[in-house]
Protein backbone atom coordinates (compact mmCIF):
# COMPACT_ATOMS: atom_id res chain seq x y z
CA UNK A 1 0.00 0.00 0.00
CA UNK A 2 1.40 3.38 -0.89
CA UNK A 3 1.16 6.62 -2.79
CA UNK A 4 2.22 6.52 -6.41
CA UNK A 5 3.08 9.46 -8.64
CA UNK A 6 4.79 10.31 -11.90
CA UNK A 7 5.81 13.06 -14.26
CA UNK A 8 6.48 13.36 -17.98
CA UNK A 9 8.15 16.65 -18.87
CA UNK A 10 9.52 18.36 -21.94
CA UNK A 11 10.00 21.70 -20.18
CA UNK A 12 12.13 20.61 -17.19
CA UNK A 13 13.88 17.55 -15.84
CA UNK A 14 11.14 15.13 -14.75
CA UNK A 15 10.82 14.87 -10.97
CA UNK A 16 7.89 13.52 -8.93
CA UNK A 17 9.38 13.93 -5.45
CA UNK A 18 7.23 16.98 -4.67
CA UNK A 19 4.11 14.98 -5.56
CA UNK A 20 5.22 12.17 -3.27
CA UNK A 21 6.04 14.59 -0.45
CA UNK A 22 2.45 15.86 -0.57
CA UNK A 23 1.22 12.28 -0.01
CA UNK A 24 3.81 10.99 2.43
CA UNK A 25 1.04 10.10 4.90
CA UNK A 26 0.11 7.29 2.51
CA UNK A 27 3.58 5.79 2.60
CA UNK A 28 5.69 6.64 5.64
CA UNK A 29 8.17 3.75 5.32
CA UNK A 30 10.14 4.68 2.19
CA UNK A 31 10.03 7.13 -0.71
CA UNK A 32 11.86 6.72 -4.02
CA UNK A 33 11.61 7.66 -7.68
CA UNK A 34 13.01 6.23 -10.91
CA UNK A 35 13.93 8.67 -13.68
CA UNK A 36 14.71 7.70 -17.25
CA UNK A 37 14.59 10.12 -20.15
CA UNK A 38 11.57 12.39 -19.90
CA UNK A 39 9.72 10.18 -17.40
CA UNK A 40 9.86 9.92 -13.61
CA UNK A 41 7.74 7.49 -11.58
CA UNK A 42 7.81 7.09 -7.82
CA UNK A 43 6.18 5.65 -4.72
CA UNK A 44 5.92 6.35 -1.01
CA UNK A 45 5.47 2.93 0.58
CA UNK A 46 3.47 1.58 3.50
CA UNK A 47 4.91 -1.92 3.86
CA UNK A 48 2.26 -4.59 4.50
CA UNK A 49 3.77 -7.65 2.75
CA UNK A 50 7.49 -8.47 2.43
CA UNK A 51 9.03 -5.24 3.64
CA UNK A 52 12.51 -6.43 2.66
CA UNK A 53 11.87 -7.09 -1.04
CA UNK A 54 9.00 -4.75 -1.88
CA UNK A 55 10.82 -1.46 -2.52
CA UNK A 56 9.35 0.67 -5.30
CA UNK A 57 9.71 1.68 -8.08
CA UNK A 58 10.53 -1.84 -9.26
CA UNK A 59 12.31 -2.34 -12.59
CA UNK A 60 13.05 -5.28 -14.86
CA UNK A 61 16.56 -4.59 -16.23
CA UNK A 62 16.22 -6.85 -19.27
CA UNK A 63 13.05 -5.32 -20.72
CA UNK A 64 13.42 -1.85 -19.21
CA UNK A 65 9.88 -2.04 -17.82
CA UNK A 66 9.30 -0.38 -14.44
CA UNK A 67 6.24 -0.27 -12.19
CA UNK A 68 4.77 1.57 -9.21
CA UNK A 69 1.72 0.06 -7.56
CA UNK A 70 -0.78 1.00 -4.86
CA UNK A 71 -3.05 -1.70 -3.47
CA UNK A 72 -3.28 -5.43 -3.05
CA UNK A 73 -3.44 -8.16 -5.71
CA UNK A 74 -5.64 -10.88 -4.28
CA UNK A 75 -4.65 -13.51 -6.87
CA UNK A 76 -0.91 -12.81 -6.55
CA UNK A 77 -0.20 -16.39 -5.41
CA UNK A 78 -1.83 -17.91 -8.49
CA UNK A 79 -0.08 -15.48 -10.83
CA UNK A 80 3.26 -16.11 -9.11
CA UNK A 81 2.85 -19.84 -9.68
CA UNK A 82 1.95 -19.38 -13.36
CA UNK A 83 4.82 -16.95 -13.97
CA UNK A 84 7.25 -19.30 -12.20
CA UNK A 85 6.26 -22.06 -14.59
CA UNK A 86 7.16 -19.68 -17.43
CA UNK A 87 10.65 -19.38 -15.99
CA UNK A 88 10.40 -16.18 -13.94
CA UNK A 89 12.42 -16.18 -10.73
CA UNK A 90 11.06 -14.16 -7.81
CA UNK A 91 13.28 -12.59 -5.13
CA UNK A 92 10.55 -12.12 -2.53
CA UNK A 93 6.83 -12.48 -1.75
CA UNK A 94 5.45 -8.99 -2.42
CA UNK A 95 2.72 -8.54 -5.01
CA UNK A 96 4.53 -5.60 -6.66
CA UNK A 97 7.07 -8.08 -8.02
CA UNK A 98 4.19 -10.16 -9.40
CA UNK A 99 2.67 -7.09 -11.07
CA UNK A 100 5.99 -6.24 -12.74
CA UNK A 101 6.56 -9.81 -13.92
CA UNK A 102 3.01 -10.02 -15.28
CA UNK A 103 3.39 -6.90 -17.43
CA UNK A 104 6.82 -8.03 -18.65
CA UNK A 105 5.36 -11.42 -19.63
CA UNK A 106 1.98 -10.41 -21.06
CA UNK A 107 2.15 -6.67 -21.78
CA UNK A 108 -1.12 -4.79 -21.43
CA UNK A 109 -3.02 -8.11 -21.39
CA UNK A 110 -1.75 -8.56 -17.81
CA UNK A 111 -4.44 -6.13 -16.68
CA UNK A 112 -7.14 -8.73 -17.44
CA UNK A 113 -5.43 -11.20 -15.10
CA UNK A 114 -5.24 -9.00 -12.01
CA UNK A 115 -7.81 -9.13 -9.21
CA UNK A 116 -7.94 -7.02 -6.09
CA UNK A 117 -7.69 -3.32 -5.36
CA UNK A 118 -5.06 -1.44 -7.30
CA UNK A 119 -3.85 1.67 -9.04
CA UNK A 120 -0.82 0.91 -11.20
CA UNK A 121 1.57 2.80 -13.44
CA UNK A 122 3.72 0.74 -15.82
CA UNK A 123 6.62 2.49 -17.52
CA UNK A 124 7.27 0.59 -20.74
CA UNK A 125 10.19 1.86 -22.91
CA UNK A 126 7.77 3.56 -25.30
CA UNK A 127 4.74 4.44 -23.17
CA UNK A 128 3.30 4.87 -19.70
CA UNK A 129 0.27 2.73 -18.85
CA UNK A 130 -2.10 3.72 -16.03
CA UNK A 131 -4.85 1.41 -14.75
CA UNK A 132 -7.31 1.01 -11.84
CA UNK A 133 -9.26 -1.86 -10.34
CA UNK A 134 -12.80 -2.53 -11.51
CA UNK A 135 -14.54 -0.92 -8.51
CA UNK A 136 -12.18 2.05 -8.15
CA UNK A 137 -11.12 1.11 -4.62
CA UNK A 138 -7.71 2.73 -5.10
CA UNK A 139 -7.65 6.21 -6.65
CA UNK A 140 -5.53 7.61 -9.49
CA UNK A 141 -5.71 11.17 -10.83
CA UNK A 142 -3.89 12.84 -13.72
CA UNK A 143 -3.30 16.21 -15.38
CA UNK A 144 -2.04 17.00 -18.88
CA UNK A 145 -1.15 20.64 -19.46
CA UNK A 146 -2.66 22.63 -22.33
CA UNK A 147 0.63 22.73 -24.27
CA UNK A 148 1.03 18.96 -24.06
CA UNK A 149 4.60 19.28 -22.80
CA UNK A 150 3.95 17.83 -19.31
CA UNK A 151 1.83 15.13 -17.69
CA UNK A 152 1.35 14.37 -13.99
CA UNK A 153 -0.35 11.52 -12.16
CA UNK A 154 -0.82 10.84 -8.45
CA UNK A 155 -2.89 8.90 -5.94
CA UNK A 156 -4.54 12.13 -4.80
CA UNK A 157 -5.80 14.98 -6.98
CA UNK A 158 -4.90 17.59 -4.37
CA UNK A 159 -1.24 16.54 -4.58
CA UNK A 160 -1.29 17.47 -8.27
CA UNK A 161 -3.04 20.75 -7.45
CA UNK A 162 -0.26 21.62 -4.99
CA UNK A 163 2.56 21.31 -7.55
CA UNK A 164 0.91 22.99 -10.54
CA UNK A 165 2.38 26.43 -11.35
CA UNK A 166 -1.14 27.83 -11.63
CA UNK A 167 -3.46 26.34 -8.95
CA UNK A 168 -6.60 24.93 -10.56
CA UNK A 169 -9.95 26.61 -10.01
CA UNK A 170 -13.11 25.01 -8.66
CA UNK A 171 -14.79 23.05 -11.46
CA UNK A 172 -18.35 24.41 -11.56
CA UNK A 173 -19.63 21.59 -13.74
CA UNK A 174 -18.46 19.09 -11.14
CA UNK A 175 -20.18 21.18 -8.49
CA UNK A 176 -23.40 20.91 -10.51
CA UNK A 177 -22.96 17.14 -10.86
CA UNK A 178 -22.39 16.86 -7.11
CA UNK A 179 -25.43 18.99 -6.28
CA UNK A 180 -27.67 16.70 -8.37
CA UNK A 181 -26.31 13.21 -7.64
CA UNK A 182 -24.26 13.70 -4.50
CA UNK A 183 -21.01 12.65 -6.21
CA UNK A 184 -18.85 13.69 -9.16
CA UNK A 185 -19.27 11.52 -12.26
CA UNK A 186 -17.21 10.18 -15.15
CA UNK A 187 -13.84 10.78 -13.54
CA UNK A 188 -14.36 14.50 -12.97
CA UNK A 189 -12.86 16.12 -9.88
CA UNK A 190 -13.54 19.44 -8.18
CA UNK A 191 -10.23 20.65 -9.63
CA UNK A 192 -10.38 22.05 -13.16
CA UNK A 193 -7.91 20.19 -15.45
CA UNK A 194 -7.45 17.25 -13.03
CA UNK A 195 -9.23 13.99 -13.89
CA UNK A 196 -9.63 10.62 -12.21
CA UNK A 197 -8.87 7.53 -14.27
CA UNK A 198 -12.16 5.63 -14.35
CA UNK A 199 -12.52 2.29 -12.52
CA UNK A 200 -11.76 -0.78 -14.59
CA UNK A 201 -10.00 1.35 -17.22
CA UNK A 202 -6.48 1.77 -18.53
CA UNK A 203 -4.89 4.66 -20.41
CA UNK A 204 -1.63 4.86 -22.35
CA UNK A 205 0.48 8.03 -22.42
CA UNK A 206 3.30 8.56 -24.97
CA UNK A 207 5.96 11.26 -25.27
CA UNK A 208 7.79 10.92 -28.60
CA UNK A 209 7.56 14.60 -29.65
CA UNK A 210 4.95 15.80 -27.16
CA UNK A 211 2.72 14.27 -24.52
CA UNK A 212 -0.22 12.37 -25.95
CA UNK A 213 -2.88 10.70 -23.82
CA UNK A 214 -4.77 7.83 -25.39
CA UNK A 215 -8.42 6.98 -24.74
CA UNK A 216 -9.47 5.30 -21.52
CA UNK A 217 -10.16 1.65 -22.34
CA UNK A 218 -11.95 -0.96 -20.26
CA UNK A 219 -10.38 -4.26 -19.31
CA UNK A 220 -11.91 -7.39 -17.84
CA UNK A 221 -10.47 -6.93 -14.36
CA UNK A 222 -10.67 -10.62 -13.49
CA UNK A 223 -9.52 -13.74 -15.27
CA UNK A 224 -11.99 -15.95 -13.40
CA UNK A 225 -15.69 -16.09 -14.21
CA UNK A 226 -17.89 -15.65 -11.19
CA UNK A 227 -20.57 -18.09 -12.25
CA UNK A 228 -21.29 -20.66 -14.93
CA UNK A 229 -25.01 -20.95 -14.24
CA UNK A 230 -27.40 -18.37 -15.76
CA UNK A 231 -28.73 -16.13 -13.01
CA UNK A 232 -32.37 -16.81 -13.82
CA UNK A 233 -31.91 -20.53 -13.12
CA UNK A 234 -30.19 -20.16 -9.74
CA UNK A 235 -32.30 -21.32 -6.82
CA UNK A 236 -31.91 -19.70 -3.41
CA UNK A 237 -30.17 -22.72 -1.87
CA UNK A 238 -27.75 -22.87 -4.80
CA UNK A 239 -27.04 -19.15 -4.54
CA UNK A 240 -26.47 -19.37 -0.79
CA UNK A 241 -23.99 -22.22 -1.18
CA UNK A 242 -21.95 -20.34 -3.77
CA UNK A 243 -22.14 -17.09 -1.80
CA UNK A 244 -20.85 -18.80 1.34
CA UNK A 245 -17.84 -20.24 -0.48
CA UNK A 246 -17.10 -16.96 -2.27
CA UNK A 247 -17.36 -14.82 0.88
CA UNK A 248 -15.10 -17.04 2.98
CA UNK A 249 -12.54 -17.18 0.16
CA UNK A 250 -12.71 -13.39 -0.20
CA UNK A 251 -12.05 -12.78 3.50
CA UNK A 252 -9.21 -15.29 3.46
CA UNK A 253 -7.59 -13.52 0.49
CA UNK A 254 -7.93 -10.15 2.23
CA UNK A 255 -6.19 -11.43 5.35
CA UNK A 256 -2.87 -12.09 3.59
CA UNK A 257 -0.35 -9.79 5.25
CA UNK A 258 2.84 -9.74 7.28
CA UNK A 259 1.16 -7.48 9.79
CA UNK A 260 -1.84 -7.81 12.10
CA UNK A 261 -5.31 -7.60 10.52
CA UNK A 262 -7.88 -5.75 12.65
CA UNK A 263 -11.58 -5.14 11.99
CA UNK A 264 -13.58 -1.91 12.08
CA UNK A 265 -16.94 -2.74 13.71
CA UNK A 266 -19.83 -0.40 12.91
CA UNK A 267 -22.38 -2.31 14.98
CA UNK A 268 -24.10 -3.51 11.82
CA UNK A 269 -24.33 -6.76 9.90
CA UNK A 270 -21.54 -6.22 7.33
CA UNK A 271 -18.61 -5.67 9.68
CA UNK A 272 -19.97 -8.21 12.19
CA UNK A 273 -19.88 -10.94 9.55
CA UNK A 274 -16.29 -10.02 8.67
CA UNK A 275 -15.24 -10.31 12.31
CA UNK A 276 -17.01 -13.67 12.65
CA UNK A 277 -15.36 -15.07 9.50
CA UNK A 278 -11.91 -13.79 10.45
CA UNK A 279 -12.20 -15.31 13.94
CA UNK A 280 -13.30 -18.63 12.47
CA UNK A 281 -10.59 -18.77 9.79
CA UNK A 282 -7.74 -17.56 12.02
CA UNK A 283 -8.76 -19.62 15.04
CA UNK A 284 -8.68 -16.49 17.21
CA UNK A 285 -10.65 -13.25 17.28
CA UNK A 286 -9.24 -10.14 15.60
CA UNK A 287 -8.81 -6.92 17.51
CA UNK A 288 -11.83 -4.70 16.84
CA UNK A 289 -12.44 -0.94 16.82
CA UNK A 290 -15.65 1.10 17.00
CA UNK A 291 -16.45 4.81 17.01
CA UNK A 292 -19.62 6.66 18.04
CA UNK A 293 -20.79 9.77 19.88
CA UNK A 294 -20.88 7.94 23.21
CA UNK A 295 -20.70 4.46 24.69
CA UNK A 296 -24.50 4.23 25.01
CA UNK A 297 -25.05 4.64 21.28
CA UNK A 298 -26.85 1.56 19.84
CA UNK A 299 -24.04 0.98 17.32
CA UNK A 300 -21.44 1.05 20.09
CA UNK A 301 -23.49 -1.28 22.28
CA UNK A 302 -24.03 -3.79 19.43
CA UNK A 303 -20.35 -3.74 18.45
CA UNK A 304 -19.18 -4.22 22.04
CA UNK A 305 -21.61 -7.09 22.52
CA UNK A 306 -20.32 -8.88 19.42
CA UNK A 307 -16.67 -8.31 20.35
CA UNK A 308 -17.35 -9.71 23.82
CA UNK A 309 -19.03 -12.81 22.35
CA UNK A 310 -15.94 -13.38 20.19
CA UNK A 311 -13.55 -12.81 23.06
CA UNK A 312 -11.95 -10.02 21.03
CA UNK A 313 -9.83 -7.21 22.40
CA UNK A 314 -12.13 -4.28 21.65
CA UNK A 315 -11.38 -0.57 21.58
CA UNK A 316 -14.12 2.06 21.56
CA UNK A 317 -13.57 5.70 20.62
CA UNK A 318 -16.07 8.26 21.88
CA UNK A 319 -16.03 11.53 19.90
CA UNK A 320 -17.31 14.72 21.52
CA UNK A 321 -19.16 17.39 19.55
CA UNK A 322 -16.18 19.75 19.87
CA UNK A 323 -13.86 17.07 18.50
CA UNK A 324 -16.36 16.42 15.69
CA UNK A 325 -16.36 20.12 14.72
CA UNK A 326 -12.58 20.38 14.96
CA UNK A 327 -12.12 17.42 12.59
CA UNK A 328 -14.36 18.79 9.82
CA UNK A 329 -11.78 20.94 7.95
CA UNK A 330 -9.15 18.21 7.68
CA UNK A 331 -11.83 15.67 6.72
CA UNK A 332 -13.11 17.80 3.83
CA UNK A 333 -9.61 18.45 2.58
CA UNK A 334 -8.75 14.75 2.75
CA UNK A 335 -11.82 13.52 0.85
CA UNK A 336 -11.48 16.26 -1.81
CA UNK A 337 -15.20 17.03 -1.87
CA UNK A 338 -17.69 18.95 0.30
CA UNK A 339 -19.32 15.83 1.74
CA UNK A 340 -19.35 15.00 5.43
CA UNK A 341 -21.66 12.13 6.50
CA UNK A 342 -19.75 10.41 9.30
CA UNK A 343 -16.38 11.47 7.88
CA UNK A 344 -14.95 13.12 11.01
CA UNK A 345 -15.77 10.08 13.14
CA UNK A 346 -14.23 7.70 10.61
CA UNK A 347 -11.17 9.94 10.26
CA UNK A 348 -10.63 9.96 14.02
CA UNK A 349 -11.21 6.19 14.20
CA UNK A 350 -8.56 5.62 11.51
CA UNK A 351 -6.06 7.68 13.45
CA UNK A 352 -6.80 5.63 16.56
CA UNK A 353 -6.35 2.37 14.59
CA UNK A 354 -3.13 3.71 13.09
CA UNK A 355 -1.54 4.04 16.51
CA UNK A 356 -1.22 0.24 16.80
CA UNK A 357 -2.18 -1.34 13.45
CA UNK A 358 -1.56 -0.93 9.74
CA UNK A 359 -4.21 -3.07 8.08
CA UNK A 360 -7.97 -3.16 8.77
CA UNK A 361 -11.00 -4.88 7.25
CA UNK A 362 -14.03 -2.70 6.48
CA UNK A 363 -17.57 -3.56 5.34
CA UNK A 364 -17.86 -1.00 2.49
CA UNK A 365 -19.62 -2.22 -0.64
CA UNK A 366 -22.02 -4.64 1.00
CA UNK A 367 -24.96 -2.23 0.88
CA UNK A 368 -24.45 -1.42 -2.81
CA UNK A 369 -23.96 -5.03 -3.89
CA UNK A 370 -26.70 -6.51 -1.70
CA UNK A 371 -29.29 -3.73 -1.49
CA UNK A 372 -28.88 -2.64 2.10
CA UNK A 373 -29.96 1.00 1.87
CA UNK A 374 -33.39 2.18 2.92
CA UNK A 375 -33.62 3.96 -0.44
CA UNK A 376 -34.12 0.59 -2.13
CA UNK A 377 -37.34 0.12 -0.16
CA UNK A 378 -38.74 3.46 -1.41
CA UNK A 379 -36.84 4.08 -4.68
CA UNK A 380 -39.41 6.62 -5.91
CA UNK A 381 -38.28 9.02 -3.17
CA UNK A 382 -34.68 8.76 -4.32
CA UNK A 383 -35.59 9.64 -7.89
CA UNK A 384 -37.80 12.50 -6.71
CA UNK A 385 -34.92 13.92 -4.63
CA UNK A 386 -32.62 13.80 -7.66
CA UNK A 387 -35.23 15.56 -9.82
CA UNK A 388 -35.63 18.27 -7.15
CA UNK A 389 -31.86 18.77 -6.97
CA UNK A 390 -31.68 19.07 -10.77
CA UNK A 391 -34.25 21.86 -10.69
CA UNK A 392 -32.20 23.70 -8.05
CA UNK A 393 -29.08 23.43 -10.19
CA UNK A 394 -30.89 24.77 -13.24
CA UNK A 395 -32.24 27.71 -11.22
CA UNK A 396 -28.64 28.45 -10.24
CA UNK A 397 -27.84 28.55 -13.99
CA UNK A 398 -25.37 25.68 -13.81
CA UNK A 399 -25.38 22.72 -16.19
CA UNK A 400 -24.34 19.20 -15.16
CA UNK A 401 -22.39 16.88 -17.41
CA UNK A 402 -24.17 14.77 -19.97
CA UNK A 403 -23.39 11.75 -17.82
CA UNK A 404 -25.73 13.08 -15.12
CA UNK A 405 -28.65 13.18 -17.54
CA UNK A 406 -27.78 9.70 -18.81
CA UNK A 407 -27.98 8.37 -15.26
CA UNK A 408 -31.26 10.15 -14.55
CA UNK A 409 -32.81 8.83 -17.76
CA UNK A 410 -31.80 5.27 -16.80
CA UNK A 411 -33.72 5.70 -13.53
CA UNK A 412 -36.70 7.33 -15.23
CA UNK A 413 -36.94 4.45 -17.69
CA UNK A 414 -37.80 1.95 -14.96
CA UNK A 415 -41.35 0.70 -15.46
CA UNK A 416 -42.30 0.00 -11.84
CA UNK A 417 -41.03 0.14 -8.28
CA UNK A 418 -39.17 -3.16 -8.60
CA UNK A 419 -37.53 -2.03 -11.83
CA UNK A 420 -36.58 1.30 -10.27
CA UNK A 421 -35.04 -0.50 -7.32
CA UNK A 422 -32.86 -2.59 -9.64
CA UNK A 423 -31.92 0.52 -11.65
CA UNK A 424 -31.02 2.33 -8.44
CA UNK A 425 -28.88 -0.63 -7.38
CA UNK A 426 -26.99 -0.46 -10.69
CA UNK A 427 -26.61 3.30 -10.30
CA UNK A 428 -25.26 3.05 -6.75
CA UNK A 429 -22.71 0.40 -7.73
CA UNK A 430 -21.01 2.94 -10.03
CA UNK A 431 -20.09 6.54 -9.14
CA UNK A 432 -21.85 6.68 -5.73
CA UNK A 433 -19.91 3.63 -4.54
CA UNK A 434 -16.57 4.75 -5.93
CA UNK A 435 -16.69 8.49 -5.30
CA UNK A 436 -19.09 8.64 -2.35
CA UNK A 437 -17.76 5.72 -0.30
CA UNK A 438 -14.55 4.08 -1.50
CA UNK A 439 -12.56 7.24 -2.10
CA UNK A 440 -13.41 8.81 1.28
CA UNK A 441 -12.54 5.50 2.99
CA UNK A 442 -9.24 5.37 1.12
CA UNK A 443 -8.35 9.02 1.72
CA UNK A 444 -9.25 9.08 5.41
CA UNK A 445 -7.60 5.76 6.25
CA UNK A 446 -4.45 6.55 4.29
CA UNK A 447 -4.25 9.95 5.99
CA UNK A 448 -3.63 7.83 9.10
CA UNK A 449 -1.28 5.42 7.25
CA UNK A 450 -3.81 2.58 7.54
CA UNK A 451 -4.58 0.17 4.71
CA UNK A 452 -8.35 -0.34 4.66
CA UNK A 453 -9.38 -3.56 2.91
CA UNK A 454 -12.91 -4.18 1.63
CA UNK A 455 -13.57 -7.94 1.20
CA UNK A 456 -17.16 -7.48 -0.02
CA UNK A 457 -15.69 -5.92 -3.18
CA UNK A 458 -13.51 -8.94 -3.90
CA UNK A 459 -13.69 -9.48 -7.66
CA UNK A 460 -15.09 -12.99 -7.57
CA UNK A 461 -17.60 -12.23 -4.83
CA UNK A 462 -18.70 -9.01 -6.52
CA UNK A 463 -19.20 -10.69 -9.89
CA UNK A 464 -21.21 -13.46 -8.27
CA UNK A 465 -23.53 -11.00 -6.53
CA UNK A 466 -24.00 -8.95 -9.67
CA UNK A 467 -24.90 -12.12 -11.61
CA UNK A 468 -27.48 -13.45 -9.15
CA UNK A 469 -31.15 -12.37 -9.29
CA UNK A 470 -31.77 -9.30 -7.10
CA UNK A 471 -34.67 -11.08 -5.39
CA UNK A 472 -32.24 -13.74 -4.10
CA UNK A 473 -29.54 -11.25 -3.08
CA UNK A 474 -31.61 -8.33 -1.78
CA UNK A 475 -34.82 -10.06 -0.76
CA UNK A 476 -38.45 -9.10 -1.45
CA UNK A 477 -39.41 -5.45 -2.06
CA UNK A 478 -39.87 -3.54 1.19
CA UNK A 479 -37.68 -5.91 3.23
CA UNK A 480 -34.47 -4.91 5.03
CA UNK A 481 -32.17 -5.93 2.16
CA UNK A 482 -28.99 -8.02 2.09
CA UNK A 483 -31.09 -11.16 2.45
CA UNK A 484 -28.31 -13.41 1.20
CA UNK A 485 -25.87 -12.08 3.83
CA UNK A 486 -28.46 -12.46 6.59
CA UNK A 487 -29.11 -16.06 5.58
CA UNK A 488 -25.36 -16.75 5.56
CA UNK A 489 -24.87 -15.31 9.06
CA UNK A 490 -27.88 -17.11 10.52
CA UNK A 491 -26.97 -20.44 8.92
CA UNK A 492 -23.25 -20.43 9.72
CA UNK A 493 -23.13 -18.66 13.09
CA UNK A 494 -26.59 -19.28 14.52
CA UNK A 495 -27.28 -17.74 17.91
CA UNK A 496 -24.03 -15.74 17.92
CA UNK A 497 -25.25 -13.77 14.91
CA UNK A 498 -28.97 -13.63 15.69
CA UNK A 499 -28.97 -10.17 17.30
CA UNK A 500 -27.00 -8.71 14.40
CA UNK A 501 -29.13 -10.39 11.71
CA UNK A 502 -32.40 -9.14 13.19
CA UNK A 503 -31.17 -5.69 14.25
CA UNK A 504 -32.85 -2.80 12.38
CA UNK A 505 -30.64 -1.25 9.73
CA UNK A 506 -28.64 1.82 10.82
CA UNK A 507 -26.38 3.51 8.26
CA UNK A 508 -22.82 4.56 9.04
CA UNK A 509 -23.74 8.25 9.67
CA UNK A 510 -26.00 7.00 12.47
CA UNK A 511 -22.92 6.86 14.70
CA UNK A 512 -22.73 10.65 14.32
CA UNK A 513 -26.45 11.33 14.01
CA UNK A 514 -26.66 13.47 17.14
CA UNK A 515 -23.59 15.48 16.17
CA UNK A 516 -24.91 15.98 12.64
CA UNK A 517 -28.28 17.15 13.95
CA UNK A 518 -26.59 19.52 16.38
CA UNK A 519 -24.31 20.81 13.61
CA UNK A 520 -27.31 21.48 11.34
CA UNK A 521 -28.99 23.40 14.14
CA UNK A 522 -25.86 25.42 14.75
CA UNK A 523 -25.64 26.30 11.04
CA UNK A 524 -29.34 27.15 10.87
CA UNK A 525 -28.99 29.64 13.72
CA UNK A 526 -25.62 31.07 12.68
CA UNK A 527 -26.23 31.55 8.94
CA UNK A 528 -28.90 34.09 7.93
CA UNK A 529 -31.01 33.46 4.84
CA UNK A 530 -29.37 36.43 3.13
CA UNK A 531 -26.04 34.58 3.13
CA UNK A 532 -27.48 31.94 0.81
CA UNK A 533 -29.40 34.48 -1.25
CA UNK A 534 -26.34 36.65 -1.85
CA UNK A 535 -24.01 33.78 -2.78
CA UNK A 536 -23.74 32.55 -6.35
CA UNK A 537 -23.70 29.02 -4.94
CA UNK A 538 -26.32 29.35 -2.19
CA UNK A 539 -29.19 28.21 -4.38
CA UNK A 540 -27.58 24.79 -4.85
CA UNK A 541 -28.23 23.76 -1.26
CA UNK A 542 -31.50 23.11 0.55
CA UNK A 543 -29.74 22.84 3.91
CA UNK A 544 -27.55 25.55 5.45
CA UNK A 545 -25.15 22.98 6.85
CA UNK A 546 -24.43 21.73 3.32
CA UNK A 547 -23.71 25.32 2.29
CA UNK A 548 -21.35 25.76 5.25
CA UNK A 549 -19.51 22.55 4.35
CA UNK A 550 -19.13 23.72 0.77
CA UNK A 551 -17.72 27.07 1.90
CA UNK A 552 -15.36 25.29 4.31
CA UNK A 553 -14.22 22.99 1.50
CA UNK A 554 -13.75 25.90 -0.92
CA UNK A 555 -11.61 27.78 1.59
CA UNK A 556 -9.59 24.72 2.55
CA UNK A 557 -8.80 23.61 -0.97
CA UNK A 558 -9.07 26.61 -3.29
CA UNK A 559 -8.26 29.61 -1.07
CA UNK A 560 -5.10 28.64 0.75
CA UNK A 561 -4.33 30.67 3.82
CA UNK A 562 -7.94 31.64 4.53
CA UNK A 563 -10.04 30.57 7.51
CA UNK A 564 -9.55 26.96 8.60
CA UNK A 565 -11.82 26.74 11.66
CA UNK A 566 -15.43 25.72 10.95
CA UNK A 567 -16.93 28.18 13.45
CA UNK A 568 -14.79 31.02 12.11
CA UNK A 569 -16.04 30.23 8.62
CA UNK A 570 -19.64 30.36 9.83
CA UNK A 571 -18.96 33.66 11.54
CA UNK A 572 -17.44 35.10 8.38
CA UNK A 573 -20.38 33.84 6.29
CA UNK A 574 -22.86 35.32 8.72
CA UNK A 575 -21.09 38.64 9.08
CA UNK A 576 -21.55 38.29 12.85
CA UNK A 577 -18.52 36.72 14.59
CA UNK A 578 -20.43 36.23 17.80
CA UNK A 579 -23.06 34.05 16.07
CA UNK A 580 -20.75 31.11 15.52
CA UNK A 581 -19.49 31.25 19.09
CA UNK A 582 -22.95 31.14 20.62
CA UNK A 583 -23.78 28.06 22.63
CA UNK A 584 -25.48 25.39 20.46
Amino acid sequence: MCAIAGCISFADAPDCRELLAAMRHRGPDACRQFVHGRVAIGAARLAIVDAEHGAQPMRDPESGTAVVFNGEITNAAELREELSRRGHRFRGRCDTEVVLAAFVAWGEAAADRLTGMFAIAVRFPDRLLLLRDRHGIKPLAFHCDARNDSFLFASEAKAIAVVLPQPPSLDLTTLADFAVLGTPVDGATFFETITELRPGHMMAVTWQDRVRTGPQRTFAGSARAATATPAARVREAQADERFEAALIAAVRRHCVADTEIVVSLSGGLDSAVLALVVAEQAGRPPRTFTVAENADHPDAVAAERLARSLGAEHEFLAVSFDAFLAAIPATLRAVEQPDLAAGPLFALLCHRIGLTARCCLNGEGADELMGGYAAYRTPERSLAAIETALRRVRRAELTPREGVFTRIEALRAAENSSGLRDALLAHDRADPLERGHLQPVDRLSMAASVEMRVPYLDDDLGQLLEALPPSVVVGPPGASGKAILRRFAAHRYGERARAIVTRPKLMMPEAARGHLTRFRGLCERAIPDRALQSSEFGGLFDDKSDFVLFEMFRRQVFAKGELSDIQEVMAEMAGRPEAARAAP
